[in-house]
């Protein structure tokens, strides 16, 4: 019998876990909980029903918890945890570990994380960012908006859109507004390949590990990031969709209730600007083909125009995936 699958959830003080086995033996599993995604501080919750394939842990309190899943009679056990960070203030905080590659592989849990801006972060946030132990911060705002809103924390500013020139004819609709977001995907790819590599490239540094990066939605820069590196490390095409589209889940309309009068000032009409603040499956879809197409991927796109050295690419697998 294996794991073979498992997934967290935060409810409120507690947390619900869910898994898949496959295989004979025991039909029990483990579930442990800890505060590190190596499981060596994990200590055991419950055994239960392997054939259940679902649990509820109690009273786990505020906190980032791991969760190791294995089988009672001895085997492999899977460590996962909730993808959003708890956080109250900054809602899209999310961590890009446990993605399965191609190879049959996962993202290392804990390493690397994206989110929407950090200066919604309340004292109770602070602590609980404090505790995770994070070591590099990575802004991809432009100066307007740092200014504005200044991060709560030292970080390394790449203003990805700087070299991004807007389109002068304004989307009407809904559709048009997409549109428009496949062109700015595009356009980041284009003219933002050098600032892509010194994030990316950054991250194959184990001293600036656990790392995050950001921007004011979490959704655009930082899902062309988060898509780019994801691409990379051989994470399955279906799962970095997924992650991206994670972000109509995660972010709050009241948090977006300012970009969206932004593009009303700029003419956009409601639907056209909920457009462009959503995020459609399709069009991260198309820039990746567009990756592949134009640029052979996205190896060949980070050693080529985004200047990351070969070394450091074989880092970053070593370091991010496991």
């Amino acid at each position: 019998m294996g794991v073979v699958e498992a997934v967290v959830e935060s409810d409120g003080d507690a947390l619900i876990v869910r898994w898949t086995v496959e295989g004979g033996g025991s039909a029990a599993v483990d579930i442990s909980i800890g505060p590190g995604p190596e499981g060596l501080d994990h200590e055991h919750a419950m055994t239960v029903d392997g054939d259940a394939g679902t649990a509820r842990i109690e009273g786990v309190g505020r906190g980032r918890h791991y969760v190791s899943v294995a089988p009672h009679e001895g085997g492999a056990a899977l460590i996962v945890a909730d993808r959003r960070v708890p956080f109250d203030g900054v809602t899209n905080f999310r961590d890009l570990g446990g993605y399965v590659t191609t190879g049959g592989r996962r993202t290392r849990w804990g390493r690397v994380f994206r989110s929407d801006a950090l200066h919604r972060f309340t004292e109770q946030d602070r602590t609980l960012y404090e505790s995770m132990g994070l070591r590099a911060v990575y802004d991809l705002r432009g100066e307007e908006e740092r200014q504005r809103y200044p991060d709560p924390f030292p970080a390394t500013w790449l203003a990805l859109l700087s070299g991004v020139t807007s389109l002068d004819e304004v989307p009407a609709n809904a559709e048009a507004g997409e549109r428009r977001l496949r062109e700015m995907y595009i356009g980041m790819l284009a003219n933002a390949a050098p600032l892509l590599g010194q994030l990316i490239g950054g991250l194959a540094n184990p001293d600036a590990l656990p790392a995050v990066f950001h921007c004011t939605g979490g959704k655009d820069r930082t899902g062309i990031s988060a898509a780019v590196l994801l691409e990379l490390l051989g994470v399955e095409r279906q799962h970095v969709l997924d992650d991206y589209t994670l972000t109509s889940k995660y972010r709050l309309r009241e948090h977006q209730e300012e970009s969206y009068a932004n593009l009303l000032a700029a003419g956009l009409p409601p639907e056209a600007a909920a457009g462009v603040l959503g995020a459609p499956r399709w069009v991260m879809a198309e820039t990746l083909d567009v990756l592949d197409a134009d640029y052979g991927g996205a190896e060949a796109y980070l050693t080529g125009p985004a200047g990351v050295p070969e070394p450091a690419v074989r880092r970053l697998r070593e370091l991010l995936v496991v």
